[in-house]
Parts: C-alpha cells; sequence; structure tokens
C-alpha cells in the first residue's frame, strides 16, 4: 500500500478585510446571534493572525482545483492578535464561545499567518487594505 501526502501548492482568496482588534472580529462574528441563546464557533490563529475563513460552496470546478493543489477560498477576515488564546468571549453575547484553534505549525495556515502579516496588515502595507488584490509569494521559512 502506498501512503503520501500532497500538499497545496496555491492559496487563493477573492477579498479580505482586516479588524482592528480580535475583539472587533469577534463581535462581528456573534452579531445576528439573539441574546442569551448558546451557541460556539471556531476560528483560527496562525503565527500572530487571528482568522474567519469564508470557503465558496462546494461545486465540481472548486474541487478540480482542490485536487490539482489548489485550495480557493472566497474571502478572510482578520485581526492581528499576537498571542494565541484558546477562546474568545465577546461581554455583549454571554453564552457564545469563540473556539481558536493555533495553526501555526500547519503546512498551509502557518504560511497563511505570516504571510498576511507580510502583505496585507494595514501595519505592514501603506494602501488600503480592503478588497484589494494582492499577488505576492510567501516567503516559506527553511527547516533546520
Amino acid at each position: 500500500m502506498e501512503i503520501s501526502v500532497e500538499p497545496y501548492k496555491k492559496l487563493s482568496f477573492r477579498t479580505y478585510f482586516e479588524y482592528s482588534s480580535p475583539e472587533d472580529l469577534a463581535r462581528t462574528l456573534v452579531m445576528s446571534i439573539p441574546p442569551g441563546v448558546p451557541a460556539s464557533t471556531t476560528l483560527r490563529w496562525s503565527n500572530g493572525v487571528l482568522l474567519a475563513i469564508a470557503s465558496f460552496q462546494p461545486t465540481d470546478s472548486i474541487t478540480k482545483e482542490n485536487i490539482a493543489g489548489h485550495m480557493l477560498y472566497d474571502h478572510i477576515d482578520f485581526a492581528l492578535m499576537p498571542n494565541y488564546q484558546k477562546e474568545i468571549k465577546v461581554p455583549e453575547k454571554e453564552m457564545v464561545v469563540l473556539n481558536v484553534l493555533d495553526l501555526s505549525e500547519h503546512p498551509l495556515f502557518g504560511y497563511l499567518g505570516q504571510w498576511i502579516k507580510q502583505n496585507l496588515s494595514k501595519k505592514r502595507v501603506s494602501q488600503p487594505s480592503i478588497m484589494r488584490t494582492v499577488s505576492r509569494k510567501p516567503t516559506v521559512p527553511s527547516k533546520n
């Protein structure tokens, strides 16, 4: 039996938005949940960046792209969050918990967090960060 790991070769997304803080991102995500209703969801954290990712609906063409090694996302919301925390709570929504996965070591999302900090964050980029197309390859750290 042969087992192989075939990492994605490319990650693309159409739009993005940078929030000024993780709390602002969290507040926006839970805005539509009525008060007093319990709920939870999971966000991703990678190398100092909190991420909420919206995927495209699965179609034959998206599946073909994925099989070819191209991961496609519709939109990424993010906020710089230097220190990892395993959950975020929004005071106005006491029964809502946002779980956070640390994916800094993940072969795809680890690089995404670094790339966003270097290429999209307002703290690094002087141009507006909303709805702007950026085509730069992430730098891949060498493995010692």
